[in-house]
């Protein structure tokens, strides 16, 4: 019978837990399970309460939650994982003679750290087992004290060894690395060479730490050592390998490798663990509350038993903490740039229905000290509340925040307050609903009284790009769904024709179309299925689908859209565009715009001349901005401006083009000598606090004129210079701000203003968002959260991205 289903009675006689009691209770005539041989029984009122380990003395119950005994089989199951007794018979396998052999090779890539203890070295009687002569061609792998696998010491190539070794035999017969005689027949255990097992446990023996592999001093004893022994190919090992729980047989013969852990001894930190799990939870948008479901103690009880979950309000505090730090460092980094800031504002809603509250996200963008470019969210505030619908409300737990502080007014102004920004704004790119918002207005009228905004807020509050191309595209809703139309009877003609519905797949995979999500914005859908049909016709030419007539419409409107998807696309991408990126995206635009506006067809020759307005009316009122990055592009300078203004305003280009020229003298003067900043000039005098009547007061104030303005002469000779400079090849991968940081001595103040004219952004929403009709959302469990704590996980969410 199994020792382990040996389940007595286990009474004892009412007394001490002493060892005499212990065998006077061995020796009584009814049998015991052998397992108190390994324990020391704890009873009370002589029952037996729990077991005390001799090796580790680890108390375990013996007592079920109804009174009872619970058996002996966990006491089994203890002795055969308990570290304390296999330590012990470690040190007792030292005079056992196993021919156990250490190599020149580094034992820690081959034991792992933690599981030494695991490692069954076998009895002495297991050295028969190696007495066979093929073990002289291989190295045998052991998992639980059994070999599983062999390897060849020719070509290396592992072979299973748990059923007989004739297969070995055979290999060694034919291997081609074996007959090449660059590898000699040499005994897995040569007598002369194998040292005793007993002086390499004594070498060891001190970097066993309750049952752990020390390993950095394990390892060192072992180069030590072996530095005073000859290095030959005879020092072979043998591979033991830890028993993993539930593991197959299947996996035992194929893990062969196991990673070494960090080899610093760590201990459990509760604190460390909130941390990170606050990161996770706020990294994906998960509910804060995810924390407080049954399934997730579980889970984390299962990983380490000591974790106590936290609440869901302590993951709120947690989440406060992380954005408190992050918000820090950012903010640290900020102050320490000269560099202006550039600002973007978005609205976002919860996800999900018709929302009661819309937010405001603003987003700082500028080049760093190391020419990156960086687009960091910096506030979340409200933007409006409606709270109309009182059940609504109660339901979803919608907070409702006062007027005075909510709106484009009070949130950008206390952006600017909280990020001491008075002084660094450069631009503002907000959507239409900011954009035109009163509020908005009013903080530009007090920032340019306040002297905040460079060269007269000509750069501030200018409308997005993405967002002006999907009102134009808006502007003929109707007209394209009325095309769209085509699209039904190209479905009809599909399924009466010849064509799968794999080959439909196959034709949107080559060619590398990227199909709408579910809520993508409508013309994306109808622009992607425009797509579809003319790759169809491409694929198949012999399939008449539609009538000839209908592709040419669908060719039309198909080009137009796929200019403002690709404008759209490269503006608000992942990966952020330097400005001087925005003028040609927007020239393709309006290119294929006059193009398409000589239609033959009555219905698209309308509808291209109802969007060209509405895009003519923005390119009137953005030109500029749009021009001032190019010329600060050493490919393109103002001769490109030249020449696209006099193709786009023809008899009245010289107007458009001398305003360019104006407005990039104007700011460069700005940026030429801080002093003379609008607010910021104050003479030695008045610094000092000092009046000085009649003479002495303004003796050398004509002396510091003179020297101002021949400063600024020099400096505007830097812009001439650059301007006159030849043209620097064209070429796929330049990169215009390594350029211009290689070029920041030559061109000492033009650097530093390209710096903040490149940072500009023409899209306060990321592509995702661009392409969606829900715009850019927040988890709808977060819109129930106080407008504080919600800003600090969105927030955080986008810098520890």
């Amino acid at each position: 019978m199994d020792p382990m289903d040996d389940h007595d009675s286990d009474e004892l006689p009412l007394g001490g837990a002493s060892d005499e009691a212990h065998v006077a209770f061995r020796a009584r005539g009814k049998k015991r399970s052998k397992v108190w041989d390994e324990y020391k029984p704890i009873y009370v009122n002589g029952a037996i309460q729990s077991a005390e380990c001799r090796y580790c003395h680890i108390l375990m119950s013996c007592k079920g939650s109804d009174g009872h005994s619970n058996g002996t089989s966990h006491l089994w199951r203890h002795q055969k994982i308990c570290r304390a007794k296999e330590e012990l018979e470690l040190t007792q396998l030292q005079d056992s003679g196993f021919p156990y052999v250490l190599n020149d090779m580094n034992p820690v890539g081959y034991i792992h750290p933690d599981s030494l203890d695991d490692i069954n070295l076998g009895s002495h009687s297991d050295s028969s087992r190696f007495r066979s002569k093929v073990w002289e061609e291989f190295r045998p792998f052991l998992v639980e004290g059994k070999i599983q696998s062999a390897e060849c010491v020719h070509c290396h190539k592992l072979l299973t060894a748990d059923k007989g070794r004739s297969h070995l035999n055979r290999h060694a017969q034919t291997c081609p690395a074996r007959e090449t005689g660059t590898n000699h027949k040499k005994g897995l255990f040569p007598p002369s060479n194998v040292p005793s097992f007993k002086s390499e446990v004594d070498e060891l023996s001190p970097a066993l730490t309750n049952g752990k592999v020390q390993i950095a001093e394990y390892a060192s004893k072992i180069l030590k050592g072996n530095s005073s022994v000859e290095k030959t190919p005879q020092s072979q090992h043998i591979l033991a390998l830890p028993a993993r729980d539930n593991m197959t047989s299947k996996e035992q013969n194929t893990s062969y490798t196991y990673t070494t852990p960090d080899i610093s001894t760590r201990k459990f930190d509760q604190e460390t663990s909130y941390q990170e799990l606050t990161k996770l939870i706020v990294l994906h948008g998960y509910p804060l509350s995810i924390v407080e479901h049954d399934e997730m103690k579980r889970f984390a009880k299962s990983i380490n038993p000591l974790f106590t979950m936290a609440s869901s309000i302590d993951v709120e505090e947690y989440s406060t903490l992380l954005y408190q730090k992050e918000k820090a460092d950012l903010k640290e980094k900020i102050d320490l740039s000269s560099r202006r800031i550039s600002l973007s504002a978005s609205i976002w809603a919860p996800h999900g229905a018709e929302p009661t509250v819309k937010y405001i996200c603003l987003t700082a963008h500028f080049i760093d000290a190391e020419w990156n470019l960086q687009r960091k969210t910096i506030k979340f505030g409200v933007f409006s509340s409606s709270p109309t619908d009182l059940e609504r409300m109660i339901l979803h737990k919608e907070a409702c925040v006062l007027d005075s502080a909510s709106g484009p007014y009070n949130v950008i102004g206390e952006a600017i307050r909280d990020w001491n920004l008075d002084k660094k704004l450069f631009s503002l790119i907000s959507v239409s609903e900011i954009r035109n918002h009163g509020d908005t207005v009013k903080l530009k009228d007090m920032l340019i009284q306040r002297n905040s905004l460079p060269i007269r807020g000509e750069l501030y509050n200018i409308a997005c790009v993405d967002d002006v191309l999907n009102n134009i595209v808006s502007k003929v809703q109707s007209m394209l769904h009325l095309i769209d139309n085509i699209l039904e009877r190209f479905m009809l003609a599909h399924r009466a024709s010849s064509l799968t519905q794999q080959q439909l797949f196959e034709v949107v995979t080559n060619t590398g179309l990227k199909c709408p999500q579910e809520d993508a914005k409508w013309w994306h859908k109808i622009f992607f299925r425009f797509e579809v049909v003319l790759h169809c016709k491409k694929v198949f030419p012999s399939e008449e689908l539609l009538p000839e007539e209908d592709y040419k419409i669908v060719e039309s409107i198909c080009k137009i859209l796929r200019s403002f998807y690709r404008a759209i696309e490269v503006i608000s991408g992942p990966v952020c565009t330097t400005a001087n990126m925005y003028f040609n995206e927007l020239w393709k635009v309006r290119t294929t715009l006059q193009e398409e506006a000589s239609s033959d067809h009555t219905e698209v020759a309308s509808m291209v001349g109802e969007m060209q307005e509405a895009f003519h009316e923005y390119w009137e009122s953005s030109y500029l901005w749009l021009s001032v990055p190019v010329v600060l592009d050493p490919r393109f300078k103002i001769t490109f401006i030249e020449f696209r203004l006099k193709r786009a305003f023809g008899a009245d280009a010289a107007k458009y083009v001398a305003a360019v020229r104006e407005i990039i003298r104007e700011l460069f003067h700005e940026y030429c000598c801080p002093v003379d900043k609008p607010g910021v000039h104050t003479s030695n005098h008045e610094a000092h606090g000092v009046e000085m009547d009649g003479f002495d007061s303004d003796s050398l104030e004509d002396w510091d004129q003179h020297l101002n303005a021949q400063s600024r002469n020099q400096r505007l000779t830097e812009l001439d210079n650059y301007l006159e400079d030849g043209l620097v090849p064209r070429k796929d991968d330049f990169d215009i701000l390594n350029w211009w940081m290689s070029h920041s001595t030559k061109y000492p103040t033009l650097s530093n203003m390209a710096q903040d004219v490149l940072a500009m952004p023409s899209s306060a929403v990321h592509c995702r968002a661009a392409f969606s009709s829900e715009g850019s959302t927040i988890p709808k469990q977060w819109s129930t959260l106080n407008i504080k704590t919600i800003e600090a996980l969105v927030c955080t969410q986008d810098w520890i991205r």
